[in-house]
């Protein structure tokens, strides 16, 4: 699933690339000082107190020699904000205002809903200015402007024509229709769908406006409705709030799930960070899937009262199968974030998601009871439960330590409940591979981020040297892109004299931009990144190979390094063909035979005479 519609086009891909500033992507996340050619600090992506990150900002890399993690600024975009390659190449474009195609190219009749959207949006802040009403109703909510306007939050009037007949000279109704903007009567009328409500710009992960929520300010039977449903506005895989959050919640590691908008709003009003709201719907897998790309735990903090509780037993499951551990906030008298904090005040709320506790435990006690324990029907029933709930458990050691304790629960041995558990009885591996909650049987409640594996306090890495030993094929790519003084095209090896893929990767796609380009305009490091777009680990390599690099300026020469590559390529198919050569004598195949014989003579001659 992707929330993109845009044509991630080589020239995209490549304006983005040439407009972001790493340096910039890196200072919003660490402090970085000017060392050398590089910059250096403290790695954002992982715990460390001594700084082992380091940014070239002329080759548009990173690389930290802590924790291992390199790339370029769209993976380092990517790692700070949880997006994947098309939402980060869309975000990034949207941020430095690069232009960007969709998929497929519209036709000259058909609709442009985005155009809508956007003077919608305009046209309900604009409203809201004016009305006296619908600002009332904010103070009395105790929204401030400075959170509606974070927020986007605007005015649609009580009428059934004003945002059609104020924006019908620059949107064409279409545009209105298709965006879910406008509605047809029976009589095939236009008018409004919002009307004397509330409007909040819902937008996808990467900042898209692509619909509206509105909360009426009448007698309404709809309380809440949102635009129809269109190409980009699915509200089963949209989280309201998430782009608001998702920095938050990234840096946190944590998300506060929520029911509705206002609860976001007052979620944030009380100084809870990361909160995020499912729009009035039952949390979905796509849901539960976008959540897990930004945090590694949940706070559900649905409302207090029954209808409540049972949302939050119908979404652990699904949150669990993501691989996040998932906390319960319980709310007094029946109240959520919004109301308890009109009621109580700010530290209420903060309290009450501070002290969410462990889901999975919490229905282990009420799947538990005490009757369970004597009642051998009841004993089964929960123990089928039991394992029901932990099989979605993709980590294996949690997986066996929730069991444990539900077994200790209803008195029954660990191992009789794993057997029940999906593949825990073909050895325990079931499951699958996944990334391990952050909770556990022992685990505190999550009032601040967690400590993700640190080691104890002295005990850090200590940051790898600048000068690494490199492998031959390594110490090869550093010289070809370092940009010193280089052999023409032709004179190059083929790219099978390296053995290592990525290597071999990086070195293709430079002697296919060197060939194009001709020996007077070799391609630097960025256009080979160009080049290799979504290829993450083959760019990591590229980081690690020249964050931090000398280049040409020590070690052995190119020339000799692409010599000892050549020569071990054709001592190698020497071999191969040596063995290819008495296979053709056994089976009497004389053609192969003789097309053998006459490269193993032609690879002879090139390794006598310094290939």
């Amino acid at each position: 699933m992707t929330f993109s519609n845009i044509d991630l086009s080589r020239e995209l891909v490549q304006a983005v690339r040439d407009a972001i500033d790493i340096v910039d992507i890196a200072s919003e996340h660490t402090r970085l000082e000017k060392k050398g050619r590089d910059h250096q600090g403290v790695c954002p992506l992982h715990k460390e107190k001594t700084p082992s990150f380091h940014v070239d900002a002329d080759r548009g890399l990173f690389y930290c020699f802590g924790c291992g993690a390199g790339g370029d600024a769209i993976k380092l975009h990517m790692l700070t904000s949880g997006d994947d390659f098309p939402a980060a190449i869309e975000s990034l474009a949207l941020r430095y205002g690069i232009p960007v195609r969709e998929r497929r190219k519209r036709r000259p009749d058909e609709p442009d809903p985005e155009r809508a959207l956007a003077a919608a949006a305009e046209y309900f802040v604009e409203q809201l200015g004016r009305h006296d009403v619908p600002q009332r109703y904010l103070e009395e909510r105790k929204v401030s402007p400075e959170l509606a306007e974070t927020y986007g939050i605007g005015y649609a009037p009580d009428s059934w024509r004003a945002l059609l007949e104020t924006l019908a000279k620059r949107v064409p109704q279409r545009d209105l229709e298709a965006a879910g903007l406008v509605r047809r009567s029976k009589q095939g009328k236009l008018y409004d769908h919002f009307r004397n409500r509330l409007v909040f710009p819902i937008h996808n992960p990467s900042g898209r406006l692509v619909g509206f929520g509105g909360r009426t300010l009448g007698d309404d039977r709809a309380k809440y409705v949102n635009t129809a449903e269109t190409e980009r506005f699915h509200k089963s895989e949209l989280l309201y709030g998430l782009f608001q959050a998702r920095r938050d919640i990234r840096d946190g590691h944590r998300a506060v799930l929520v029911e509705g908008y206002f609860d976001v709003i007052g979620a944030a009003a009380a100084g809870v960070v990361g909160a995020v709201a499912t729009m009035g719907t039952a949390l979905t897998p796509e849901q539960s899937k976008l959540l897990g790309r930004y945090a590694e735990e949940v706070v559900v903090a649905y409302d207090g009262d029954d209808a409540g509780e049972r949302a939050h037993q119908r979404a652990l499951p699904i949150l669990l199968g993501e691989g996040m551990a998932v906390y319960r906030a319980r709310f007094p008298d029946g109240h959520d974030p919004d109301s308890l904090r009109l009621a109580e005040g700010n530290a209420a709320v903060v309290k009450a998601v501070g002290d969410a506790g462990d889901s999975v435990l919490a229905e282990i006690r009420r799947l538990t009871p005490a009757e369970a324990r004597s009642q051998p029907q009841r004993q089964a029933q929960a123990a089928s439960d039991l394992a029901g709930l932990l099989g979605g458990i993709p980590d294996a050691v949690l997986r066996f330590s929730y069991a444990r304790r539900a077994a200790e629960s209803l008195d029954l041995p660990p191992e009789l409940l794993l057997r029940k558990i999906p593949g825990e009885q073909r050895g325990g591996g079931g499951g699958g591979p996944g990334r391990p909650g952050r909770g556990g049987p022992n685990a505190p409640p999550p009032p601040g981020p967690p400590d993700h594996g640190a080691p104890p306090p002295g005990m850090e890495p200590a940051a790898a040297p600048r000068s690494e030993v490199r492998s031959l094929e390594e110490r090869t790519l550093e010289i070809l892109l370092s940009g010193g003084e280089l052999p023409p095209p032709r004179a190059l090896p083929p790219a099978e004299v390296f053995h290592d893929p990525q290597c071999r990767n990086i070195y293709r796609v430079f002697c296919a931009l060197y060939g194009e380009r001709g020996a007077d305009r070799p391609p630097d490091a960025k256009m080979v990144l160009a080049e290799l777009g979504e290829e993450g680990a083959t760019i990591d390599r590229m980081a690690r190979l020249l964050v931090g690099s000398e280049g040409a300026a020590q070690g052995p020469a190119l020339s000799d390094t692409l010599d000892r590559l050549t020569r071990r390529w054709l001592n190698e198919r020497s071999r191969a063909l040596s063995r290819e050569i008495a296979e053709a004598q056994r089976d009497g195949d004389e053609p192969r035979l003789e097309r053998l014989l006459q490269e193993k003579n032609e690879l002879s001659h090139r390794l006598h005479r310094g290939a």
